[in-house]
């Protein structure tokens, strides 16, 4: 089958009104990502509890207004963390873990497990952060995913800026490479499925990834 270029897609930054819409297409998103699944094996738990995940983390990164969502219904996200900043206050995090045990239950010491990988891996060198990324499965293969990291990107080319992400899936890995990310080493947690670091330098001018 001969693939056909995707049509261009406008996106903005999402509102306050679009917390449960973006909420829900993430949840969507990542139903079937094999670290979610880990995290979360009973499949009865799992989708109101990666919904509810994802209620929490939208609400957590409200403040930085990185969210980016596509123009006409929403149909996908890019959950960033801006340049130099953390994902959250001392206060908030702490919240945040609380929210996680009560969201996992049984499986908190999986998701804490994550959770502290993370941040052990996590570069301390300051960078533009796509936490999340995804689109749902009836509209994946369109394109959304790159055209939701678009502005960032291009941001942090024309600043100079690195980015980093962690990807959980050798299809999300193969979409961030198009893009300029390189993979790092992976890590896991117990026997979880691998995390891969991957990193951005800053693009030169004219030869961003289209």
């Amino acid at each position: 089958m001969t693939a056909v270029a995707p049509p261009r897609h406008h996106v903005r930054k999402a509102t306050p009104s679009d917390a449960a819409t973006v909420s829900s297409a993430l949840a969507a998103a990542f139903d079937d990502d094999p670290v979610f699944c880990w995290m979360l094996p009973d499949e009865n738990r799992r989708g109101p509890a990666v919904r509810a995940f994802f209620d929490v983390v939208v609400d957590a990164l409200a403040v930085h207004d990185e969210t980016w969502t596509t123009g006409a219904g929403v149909t996908g996200a890019a959950l960033w963390v801006p340049y130099g900043r953390p994902p959250m206050s001392d206060e908030r995090g702490e919240r945040f873990v609380e929210e996680l045990v009560e969201i996992c239950g049984p499986y908190a010491d999986r998701a804490l497990g994550l959770v502290a990988a993370m941040d052990e891996e996590h570069p301390s060198e300051p960078h533009e952060y796509l936490w999340f990324l995804g689109v749902v499965p009836a509209a994946q293969g369109r394109g959304l995913g790159s055209t939701l990291m678009a502005p960032v990107l291009a941001r942090a080319d024309r600043e100079g800026r690195p980015a980093y992400l962690e990807a959980t899936s050798a299809r999300n890995r193969a979409l961030y490479e198009r893009h300029g990310f390189r993979a790092r080493a992976p890590f896991s947690v117990a026997d979880s499925p691998p995390l891969l670091p991957m990193w951005r330098e800053p693009a030169e001018s004219g030869t961003a990834a289209e």
